[in-house]
């Protein structure tokens, strides 16, 4: 009974093997499987109880194809040609990390295959991508390079800076990770207003670090995000007073005289802080910590 119950569960898994490796034969040119080819006819949660232990083989099969799909996909001349092979890929993609969730290599493939530009500069296959990450990261928690790549999806395309800043702090977190994935974090709390993430981060990685100079470089960034929070309560005054009076205030003393601040702050670099027009502050000492350039938050820029 276990024999035959072994060869019936082999014939089974090698079916579905066939099954893909016959929808890569019949593709004759790598131009057609990107518009044609999708995935198995087998969802993944039918194919992974069924693959009885061979699940890493078939994820290596339609991994294997996601990566010809990849190299055979064509710049958007043919719009109908290109989403076709976008989509296959992101198909293939996804059984993979169903069928075998450990596969961390799949999930760093997808965050860097998967989104590319239109002609026009529309941004395609991000929606997928983060889903994939987001899966990845819960799948492959000790890998930095999921996170990182979620927190770079999230913050450049999506503009959700507040949710990447978590992603890059988990990264940096992790064995490996370079110092900068850190400062990343650091810098995309404060300007998503997550203060308080920002100072935990910076607090835990000045006192775990060994080396005088990357130390030194967190109680920096230490000092950075204490003048974002008082730039913050500044502006928060300084918006408090021109509601009342009508104009803008002409300086940080002025904000203290009128009660709308408490006292005027110190600039934790040495320097002093000024009120600029239409109520911002700034330090003399140094640049706020802010992110630029994020396409995702431009009107447009997601075709998806």
């Amino acid at each position: 009974m276990t024999a035959s119950f072994s060869r019936l569960a082999a014939l089974i898994a090698a079916a579905i093997a066939a099954i893909i490796l016959r929808a890569q034969a019949g593709q004759q040119r790598t131009e057609v499987a990107a518009a044609t080819f999708e995935a198995p006819l087998f969802p993944p949660e039918v194919a992974r109880p069924f693959s009885f232990g061979m699940r890493s083989l078939v994820a290596d099969l339609t991994y294997l194809q996601a990566v010809q799909v990849h190299g055979a996909r064509r710049p958007f001349t043919d719009p109908a040609i290109a989403a076709s092979g976008d989509r296959a890929l992101a198909r293939l993609l996804d059984y993979t990390t169903e069928l075998d969730p450990d596969f961390c290599g799949a999930y760093r493939f997808a965050g860097s295959a998967l989104p590319r530009h239109t002609q026009d500069g529309k941004a395609m296959g991000v929606m997928a991508t983060e889903q994939l990450l987001r899966r990845g990261t819960r799948d492959c928690p000790n890998d930095w390079r999921v996170a990182f790549q979620l927190g770079f999806i999230e913050s450049f395309y999506l503009g959700k800076i507040g949710e990447a800043a978590k992603a890059m702090a988990a990264a940096a977190k992790q064995p490996g990770a370079p110092w900068y994935v850190g400062f990343l974090a650091t810098r995309l709390a404060a300007d998503a207003g997550s203060l308080d993430l920002g100072e935990k981060l910076a607090a835990a990685m000045e006192a775990e670090t060994s080396e005088e100079a990357t130390r030194a470089a967190w109680h920096e960034r230490l000092l950075d995000l204490r003048m974002e929070r008082e730039l913050r309560g500044i502006e928060a005054a300084a918006a408090k007073f021109k509601q009342r009076m009508g104009h803008d205030a002409p300086s940080v003393d002025a904000l203290v005289l009128a009660g709308d601040l408490p006292r005027a702050p110190e600039e934790p670099h040495g320097g002093r802080y000024l009120l600029l027009p239409r109520g911002e502050a700034a330090s003399n000492a140094a640049p706020r910590l802010r992110v630029r350039g994020r396409a995702g938050t431009q009107s447009g820029m997601l075709a998806q």
